[in-house]
């Protein structure tokens, strides 16, 4: 076999190589682009859900002042139909 073979052979198998480094790097870069997406939607559904947040504590804080509202209020009738049934 002459030199010119394996000369050949080396080339064959160097671009192979190349190519499928080239193929590699792409799928690299996509999946760069794919996380730094994902990773932009994150952030803003984190924006998103911390808003929520902010908005059921403040829901809370309505619901308890009102509980306790609802509960004197409650109460004050209570006291006042048992004076009014033991008079």
């Amino acid at each position: 076999m002459s030199d010119a073979f394996f000369e050949e052979k080396f080339d064959d198998f160097r671009v192979e190589v190349i190519d499928r480094l080239a193929r590699i790097e792409t799928q690299h870069v996509r999946m760069i682009e794919r996380l730094d997406r994902m990773n932009g939607s994150m952030d803003e559904h984190e924006d998103s859900l911390h808003d929520h947040e902010k908005k059921l504590a403040r829901m809370r804080g309505v619901v308890s002042v009102l509980a306790a509202l609802i509960g004197a209020a409650v109460s004050v009738i209570v006291s006042r139909i048992r004076f009014w049934l033991g008079s």
